[in-house]
């Protein structure tokens, strides 16, 4: 799979993340918001401001943050752990969730039918999205942060509504691959945090969006509950 570390996430979905993937590639720039077309042209720079390497930005910086806490995450339920090495691996991954916005992220998910839910049925949907991603993701997002890949940065790029993207190429060593890649920040009393990222045009909030938003308008809100948590209780 050429898109490993974009594709972690997915993992997380109540259906396959290859179907997700060949729907999201139709129509992503126009359904994300502060969507932009200018990331080719920030790959394609020149070599000489690309070895300069841009100052990082506070967006960057979190960024980066998310990154080096990633390479540093381990199973929390791992047996015959000490309690300092437990207490050392919540603390990565509190400080995972507080980078990746998934509460942001599950409201842009359901944006059309967020305001139509009941404020329990949005948190019981934001809270089973987040244990997914956590359960089922970050172990999947461990593997191939840690020393898989470059990540090179390419500068940082102004939104809609304050937002930023922030430019970046993924090298996969081990696959001879390099994929461009924006993460896609907001400004919060918490600092930048990340609610979407965009790998070679696929964003990661469309494909959950085409995903649930599909399985909502088939079969109703109360079915993607129950296989989010069929697919939470097989993670445990």
């Amino acid at each position: 799979m050429t898109k490993s570390l974009y594709f972690a996430l997915l993992l997380s979905l109540p259906v396959s993340a290859p179907a997700a993937a060949q729907t999201a590639s139709t129509g992503a720039p126009a359904a994300v918001p502060a969507a932009s077309t200018g990331a080719p042209a920030a790959a394609s720079s020149s070599a000489a401001a690309a070895s300069a390497k841009p100052e990082a930005g506070p967006a960057t910086q979190a960024v980066q943050d998310l990154v080096s806490t990633a390479r540093q995450y381990a199973d929390v339920k791992a047996p015959g752990l000490a309690p300092e090495e437990k207490r050392r691996r919540l603390a990565v991954k509190d400080r995972m969730n507080g980078i990746l916005d998934l509460h942001e992220m599950a409201r842009l998910i359901l944006v059309k039918q967020w305001d139509k839910l009941k404020p329990a049925d949005r948190e019981k949907y934001a809270g089973l999205l987040s244990g997914l991603v956590q359960k089922v993701g970050y172990p999947q997002i461990e593997k191939y942060f840690n020393g898989k890949i470059d990540l090179q940065y390419a500068g940082e790029k102004p939104l809609d509504g304050g937002n930023q993207e922030v430019l970046t190429k993924i090298v996969y060593k081990e696959e001879d691959l390099t994929l461009n890649t924006e993460f896609r920040l907001h400004p919060t009393d918490k600092g930048w945090r990340v609610y979407d990222v965009v790998t070679d045009g696929e964003s990661l909030l469309l494909i959950y969006r085409n995903q649930h938003s599909g399985i909502i308008r088939d079969k109703g809100f109360p079915e993607l509950i129950r296989l989010m948590e069929k697919k939470l209780n097989a993670a445990d």
